[in-house]
């Protein structure tokens, strides 16, 4: 039987619907994107344009959004209209609200302590859970699987077996920037639930472009207006080599994102950042496998509650599906 090619899915559709070789694919992709690659690529650049990191993701996103949004002209693609701008606009508030949370602009509010790495990206792992929160409260309309809740748990566990427990440890004072790291997480993911529907099949490459572009602008006005400092005039000879790197990786790995926001359940989107973690630890599992009986265990846990994410679905666990609803 031919494979069929993968439409995009409608608005509530993706909630309930197991996913295809070719998302299970592009979400494969997009981890090793995000994860290992994305490390390989960005690690250089410091040591080459020494404190120009704000520079170098504002230039990587323009040129990479720029050339996005020539290959969707080339391809004849419909840009995008007022409403799916302001959908992006959506996606880009919690990343702007963030920015005074980060350091070290953090710094500069005596009364606020900046938590440890861990703490973020913890609350990052429980995506699906703010998810299953937000449906639970009824503020969304997307439905979350109780497999996924389970797998998500269990994917933190995963996790907190490998970093260190001083990592996500909380002191009282951190509890303010805790709260607000909270909050701006489930802000993340009520996002997604607001601009899936909006961007449905609009051209991936089209919509990564423009998100780029306009990411770009307001980091750039957020960083002269937090970080001005560490502004620095740049060095285009030593940095040109780092930048076209990192605007391909940024390029796909953006297209990857948007491609997948369409196609897959948002429940599974969800667990992007343990794939993340995962791909990120598979290379030295591969190297030094069976070393350590932890990071053994955290990786299997791990892969099994992705798979167990992207097979669920909600019509599984319907008392009908089950056979309960039978006399």
């Amino acid at each position: 039987m031919e494979a069929q090619p993968v439409a995009p899915r409608k608005a509530g559709q993706g909630a309930s619907t197991p996913q295809g070789r070719a998302v299970v694919a592009a979400f494969i992709a997009l981890a090793v994107l995000a994860g290992p690659i994305t490390t390989v690529a960005f690690t250089p650049f410091p040591f080459a344009v020494p404190w120009q990191m704000p520079a170098g993701v504002v230039l990587s996103s323009v040129l990479s959004g720029a050339v996005l949004l020539l290959i969707s002209v080339a391809r004849k693609q419909q840009m995008l209209d007022a409403k799916q701008w302001l959908a992006l606009l959506v996606f880009l508030l919690p990343q702007w609200l963030a920015s005074p949370l980060a350091a070290p602009a953090i710094r500069s509010f005596p009364w606020l302590h900046e938590t440890r790495w861990g703490v973020a990206f913890l609350l990052s792992l429980a995506a699906p859970l703010w998810l299953a929160l937000l449906s639970a409260l009824q503020l969304v309309s997307v439905e979350v699987p109780r497999a996924v809740v389970g797998a998500a748990i269990a994917g933190i566990a995963a996790v907190c077996l490998v970093i260190p427990a001083d990592a996500y440890a909380i002191a009282a004072n951190q509890t303010p920037v805790l709260v607000l790291q909270l909050l701006l997480n489930i802000l993340v993911v009520f996002t997604w639930t607001y601009a899936a529907p909006r961007l449905a099949g609009v051209d991936a490459p089209a919509a990564a472009g423009s998100f780029l572009l306009l990411s770009a602008l307001g980091n750039a006005g957020l960083s002269l207006l937090i970080a001005r400092s560490a502004w620095r005039p740049i060095e285009w000879r030593e940095m040109a080599i780092s930048l076209l790197v990192q605007a391909a990786v940024i390029a796909c790995l953006w297209s990857l994102w948007f491609w997948l926001l369409q196609r897959i359940t948002l429940a599974a989107f969800g667990m992007r950042a343990l794939a993340m973690w995962t791909a990120s630890i598979v290379p030295g599992f591969v190297l030094v496998g069976f070393l350590n009986w932890r990071v053994d265990l955290a990786l299997a846990i791990a892969v099994a509650a992705i798979v167990i994410s992207l097979r669920a679905g909600v019509a599984e666990e319907q008392p009908v599906a089950l056979g309960l609803g039978e006399s």
